[in-house]
């Protein structure tokens, strides 16, 4: 039964055959090369890595996430980023601690072992909001973060999956709050690659 065997781990969460390599199969690792939109990174669409997705949220593939991790990363050398420190897009402890492990954070923390750069964790969220994913956008509730501390210049936010680009918004204003000059991103997959090139990157520059 491949659903069993996808479920259980045994089978590559990405295309459901053969788990020939730690976390991904061999041939969705040659064929998933992570792309640039904006000053973002992904590893693909979200339609094409809903498995992986849910392998990293649900079945806590850590393997999966450490092989993701080193792709974003390497993308994100090659892209020029060049963070101080690399956080994530957090949830309230609860949701974290039930799922027995936080996608984004562990996403996050593989990134910043790969660039050598401290990983921190910068914000918290301050508000309850129910899960956005099937929202459309002008339903779509604020998301309210804070800012742990001071944050460096420049930021790597990264969250595992971006559909509105509203979340990353939220945190990156936060971030900007807490004074970042810049905040790149990195996900694993993005529902819609165009969004990424609307959001804000760089901290508003204030008019006299």
């Amino acid at each position: 039964m491949p659903w069993l065997d996808r479920f259980l781990g045994l089978a590559c969460p990405v295309c459901g055959g053969e788990l020939d390599a730690p976390g991904v199969c061999l041939a969705c690792r040659e064929k998933l090369v992570p792309e640039r939109a904006g000053d973002a990174v992904y590893l693909g669409r979200y339609r094409a890595l809903k498995g992986l997705v849910r392998a990293a949220k649900y079945r806590r593939n850590r393997l999966a996430l450490r092989w993701a991790a080193s792709r974003l990363a390497d993308r994100a050398r090659a892209a020029g980023f060049a963070p101080e420190a690399v956080t994530f897009v957090p949830t309230f402890p609860w949701r974290a601690l039930a799922r027995g492990q936080y996608a984004p954070a562990e996403l996050a923390r593989g990134i910043a072992s790969e660039l050598g750069v401290p990983f921190r964790g910068l914000l918290v969220r301050r508000r309850y909001s129910p899960s956005q994913t099937r929202r459309k956008d002008r339903r779509r509730l604020p998301q309210v973060f804070a800012a742990r501390g001071s944050a460096p210049p420049s930021v790597l936010l990264v969250d595992d999956v971006l559909t509105t680009g509203a979340t990353f918004r939220r945190a990156a204003e936060a971030l900007f709050a807490a004074g970042a000059e810049r905040v790149c991103g990195a996900f694993l997959a993005v529902a819609d690659p165009g969004r990424l090139l609307g959001l804000p990157y760089n901290r508003p520059r204030t008019g006299r």
